[in-house]
């Protein structure tokens, strides 16, 4: 119990440094996100004790199939550093700062083709003025492209080290405690199902959250003090929530596969 408990800890102080972290990197914020980021920090900290100290699960899934978890958090943190080092770069020039922007300069002409996910964002940063425009846009390309570096990683350690495990080890119920694991046929159409349903989501939403956040928030406003932290989330999220879909994705067809192949060793042992 003190060592789960102290696990859930460990990892509830890495979430809050993860939200924190954004508002201390950045050059300026104004008191009132502070105190919001602060208040952000502790909820999430409060809600990843109670998920992880207790054996039962609850709402997080793949709790035991790293790395599946860990990837989703350090995705986040990546992005949320690399933006706000981004934001400051213009500020303040230090090595970290100037090896930041130079990734995301790159990252914008690598993403700079018509129909591109950063065509569709740069969308809502048409009335900034051009300095602006420029660090908004290449801070989106610098998310897109650790977005794909991770899910490549990710597709690499589902596909190529037999994650999460052997397929006669792994308890579907414990890492998806919201599906039923009735394993079957059926079971192996819905998760398929479920991937493909979660693979377009998630292939689609880099262009449709643009459009939305245009179509009912309007045009971006100037980077300020009290929207830095603001727009520095908004891109973290425009990159995250799609690349969570598509992660759940691939997990999702990879148990169906370790179901598949379970009931084939079980035909198989009759």
């Amino acid at each position: 119990m003190l060592t789960r408990l102290a696990g859930a800890s460990v990892r509830a102080a890495l979430v809050a440094a993860m939200i924190v972290l954004p508002a201390i990197v950045l050059p300026e914020i104004s008191h009132n996100a502070a105190d919001l980021a602060i208040l952000s920090a502790a909820i999430a900290a409060a809600f990843v004790v109670f998920e992880y100290g207790f054996t039962t699960p609850s709402l997080i899934e793949f709790r035991f199939a790293a790395p599946y978890n860990r990837i989703r958090f350090a995705l986040l943190a990546l992005l949320l550093t690399g933006i706000a080092f981004a934001f400051r770069g213009p500020v303040e020039q230090t090595a970290t700062t100037i090896a930041v922007s130079s990734f995301a300069v790159t990252s914008a002409s690598i993403w700079e083709f018509t129909g591109s996910p950063l065509m569709f964002f740069n969308g809502m940063t048409k009335e900034l003025d051009a300095e602006g425009r420029l660090l908004l846009s290449n801070a989106a390309a610098l998310s897109l492209s650790l977005t794909v570096l991770a899910l490549i990683v990710f597709s690499a350690v589902i596909w190529m080290f037999h994650w999460p495990l052997k397929a006669r080890n792994f308890n579907l119920w414990v890492n998806m405690p919201n599906f039923d694991s009735n394993v079957g046929v059926e079971t192996q159409q819905i998760l398929r199902q479920s991937a493909l349903v979660n693979m377009i989501i998630g292939l689609s939403l880099p262009f449709l959250i643009p459009q939305a956040a245009l179509t009912f928030m309007g045009p971006l406003e100037p980077i300020s003090s009290t929207n830095s932290l603001l727009l520095l989330w908004m891109i973290a999220i425009w990159c995250f929530v799609p690349a969570a879909s598509i992660l759940r994705s691939i997990a999702l067809y990879k148990v169906a596969t370790l179901i598949n192949e379970m009931n084939l060793d079980e035909d198989q042992d009759a």
